[in-house]
C-alpha cells in the first residue's frame, strides 16, 4: 500500500522555524522559481527532441513524391508509409507511456531518442517498400516514446506561471522541426534525392549525450516513487539557481506509490475520464485534418501541375504559419479559459480551411489558395499548443504520461486514418476540395464536445491544485 508524506505549508502560508528561515516543498520551488540556467537546459533539451520529432515525422511527407516514382506505388500505397509510422506512433505511446510513468521519464527519454534515429537511419537506406514500412513503423515507436514523455517532463519542471509556455514551447518545437524539414526538403531532396533526408536522421542519437548531462528525472516522479533524497538534491539546485537560499526544503505532501502497475494507473485514470475522453477525441478530429492533409500536400500541389520545387516551395511556406500560430496560441491561453481558446482556433480556422477548398474548386489563383492554406494552418496549428498543454495539466503526476500516452494512441489512429483515406479518396478520384469539406467537420465537433466536458480551468494554478492531488 502507498504511504502518506506528511503534509507541509504551501508557499504562501510557509511556517517559519526558529532559525527565521522559512521552508517550501521540493515542488514549490519549482512552481515558484524563475526561468533559471537549470530550467532552461531541461526546456532546452526537451524542446531540441520535438523538434527532431517533427522533422523526422515531417520528412516522409517530402519523401513521398519520389519514393512513389522509385517503388512504382500508387496513391494508397504511397499513403500506407505515412499510415504505417503512425501505428508505431500507436504502439509506441501505448507501451512507453506507462512505463514511463512506472520507471521514470529520463531512461525512456533516451531510448526513445535512440530508436528513432536508428529507424530513421534505416529508413535511408531502404531496399524496398516493405523494408521502409517495417523501419518507418520503428521510427513511429520511438517518436511515440518520447512525445508524451518529453512533455511530461516540461510540465513538471516549468513554474507555475509559465506552464503554458514551458509546454507550448515542446509543441512549437515539433511543428518547428516541420518547418526545418521543410527548408532542408527544399534545398536538398530535388539535388541529393529522397535517402538523404532520412540519413539526417542520425541526429537525434546525438541527443542522447544532452539528455544524460543535462536533463534529470523529475522531482514530481521521484516523490511518487519515494525517492526524497534524489527529489531534494534537485530541488535544492533549483531552489539555489532561484535565489531561495535561505529556504529549508521539506517533501511535499505526495502519495508515495510503491508499486505502480498498469491496474493501479489505469485506477488512477478512472475519475479523470471524462477529460481524457474528449482530449482524445479532440486530438483524433485534429490529426485526421492536419496529418490527413499535411502529408499530402507536396502531392496535392503537384497534382495541380507545379514542378517538385514549387511544391516544396508552397508547402514550406504553408508549414512555416505552423510555429507562428502556436506563438500566437500562447499568448491568447494566457487570456482566456484554454478550452475557449481552442474553440475560438478551431472556428476560425474551419472558415479558413473550407475557404481554401472553394479556391481549388473554382481555380482561383495560386497566390489567393496559399494565403487561404496559410491562414488555415495559423489557426488550426495554433490549437495544438493549448491542447497539448491540457493533456499535461489535468492528470496527475503518477499517471501523466500514461494519461498521455492514451491521448496520443487516440490521437495516432486519426495519423493514421488521415492520410490512409485521403491517399484512397485521390485514388478513386475524388477532388482535393471535397476532401476538404469533409475533412473540416469532425474537428469542430470535437471542439464543442471539448467546450462541455472541460469543466476545470488551470491557468495559474499548481499541478497538484489542478487535479486535487
Amino acid at each position: 500500500m502507498g504511504q502518506e508524506v506528511s503534509a507541509v505549508p504551501t508557499a504562501g502560508t510557509s511556517a517559519q522555524p526558529s532559525s527565521g528561515k522559512r521552508t517550501m516543498t521540493y515542488t514549490e520551488v519549482i512552481d515558484n522559481s524563475p526561468l533559471s540556467p537549470f530550467l532552461w537546459l531541461v526546456m532546452i533539451g526537451c524542446v531540441l527532441a520535438q523538434i527532431l520529432d517533427g522533422f523526422d515525422f515531417q520528412s516522409t511527407s517530402f519523401a513521398l513524391p519520389l519514393f512513389s516514382r522509385e517503388f512504382h506505388l500508387n496513391p494508397a500505397q504511397a499513403g500506407l508509409v505515412s499510415a504505417v509510422t503512425n501505428v508505431g506512433l500507436l504502439v509506441g505511446a501505448l507501451v512507453f507511456a506507462p512505463i514511463a510513468d512506472r520507471y521514470g521519464r529520463r531512461p525512456v527519454f533516451q531510448w526513445a531518442l535512440f530508436l528513432y534515429a536508428f529507424g530513421t537511419l534505416l529508413s535511408g537506406l531502404a531496399p524496398s517498400y516493405n523494408f521502409l514500412l517495417l523501419v518507418r513503423f520503428i521510427t513511429g515507436v520511438g517518436i511515440a516514446a518520447e512525445f508524451p514523455v518529453a512533455l511530461a517532463l516540461l510540465a513538471e519542471y516549468s513554474p507555475r506561471r509559465l506552464r503554458h509556455i514551458f509546454v507550448a514551447a515542446g509543441s512549437i518545437g515539433y511543428s518547428f522541426g516541420w518547418f526545418v524539414c521543410a527548408v532542408v526538403a527544399t534545398a536538398v531532396v530535388p539535388r541529393f534525392g529522397w535517402r538523404f533526408l532520412y540519413f539526417l536522421g542520425v541526429v537525434p542519437a546525438l541527443m542522447i549525450l544532452y539528455v544524460r548531462r543535462h536533463v534529470p528525472e523529475s522531482v514530481r516522479y521521484l516523490c511518487t516513487r519515494g525517492k526524497m533524497k534524489e527529489a531534494e538534491a534537485i530541488a535544492r539546485r533549483v531552489a539555489d539557481q532561484a535565489g531561495f537560499t535561505d529556504v529549508i526544503l521539506v517533501p511535499p505532501p505526495t502519495r508515495v506509490i510503491e508499486k505502480n502497475d498498469l491496474g493501479k494507473q489505469l485506477s488512477a485514470i478512472r475519475p479523470f475520464l471524462a477529460a481524457l475522453v474528449v482530449l482524445a477525441l479532440f486530438q483524433l478530429a485534429n490529426n485526421i485534418q492536419i496529418v490527413g492533409i499535411g502529408t499530402w500536400l507536396p502531392s496535392i500541389f503537384m497534382k495541380q501541375g507545379f514542378n517538385l520545387r514549387a511544391s516544396f516551395s508552397f508547402t514550406m511556406i504553408v508549414l512555416t504559419m505552423t510555429p507562428l500560430g502556436q506563438i500566437g496560441a500562447i499568448w491568447l491561453q494566457g487570456r482566456m479559459p484554454r478550452k475557449w481558446a481552442i474553440f475560438l482556433l478551431c472556428l476560425v480556422g474551419a472558415l479558413c480551411f473550407v475557404v481554401a477548398g472553394l479556391s481549388f474548386e473554382f481555380h482561383y489563383p495560386i497566390a489567393a489558395t496559399i494565403v487561404c492554406m496559410v491562414a488555415y494552418q495559423f489557426f488550426s496549428g495554433g490549437t495544438v499548443p493549448i491542447i497539448i498543454t491540457l493533456n499535461v495539466e489535468l492528470f496527475p503526476t503518477q499517471v501523466r504520461s500514461l494519461a498521455y500516452g492514451l491521448v496520443v494512441a487516440c490521437a495516432r489512429i486519426g495519423s493514421i486514418s488521415g492520410p490512409l483515406v485521403l491517399g484512397v479518396m485521390l485514388n478513386l478520384g475524388t477532388e482535393i476540395h471535397q476532401i476538404i469539406y469533409y475533412f473540416s467537420v469532425p474537428l469542430v465537433l470535437a471542439a464543442f464536445l471539448l467546450v462541455i466536458f472541460i469543466k476545470v480551468d488551470p491557468r495559474q494554478r499548481s499541478l497538484e491544485e489542478v487535479t486535487g492531488h
